[in-house]
């Protein structure tokens, strides 16, 4: 499947509440054969997902996104949330 960048745009764009859960492919369906080289691995996952930005895992949709100019890392945000939630508010 090819996808213009457009399309891929609009997919993102998509509010959570508008995704229909039958239309999301499953996580746990989802196969990477890490072998192959990056692109084919990127069409493999669209191909399998139909919409790269969400996924139905378990009861739940799984909306996946990105921040742009974001400099912080995954790791240095994950961080800050587990400090955000184990703070004791009186």
């Amino acid at each position: 499947m090819n996808l213009s960048i457009k399309e891929l745009k609009h997919m993102q764009s998509i509010h959570i509440m508008e995704l229909k859960r039958e239309e999301l492919a499953n996580a746990e369906d989802i196969i990477i054969d890490t072998e192959k080289c990056l692109e084919s691995r990127m069409e493999s996952y669209i191909d399998q997902t139909g919409n790269p930005f969400a996924q139905n895992i378990g009861e739940y949709i799984l909306q996946i996104g990105y921040m742009e100019g974001a400099t912080d890392s995954i790791d240095d945000c994950l961080i800050l949330l587990a400090k955000r939630k184990t703070q004791i508010t009186i």
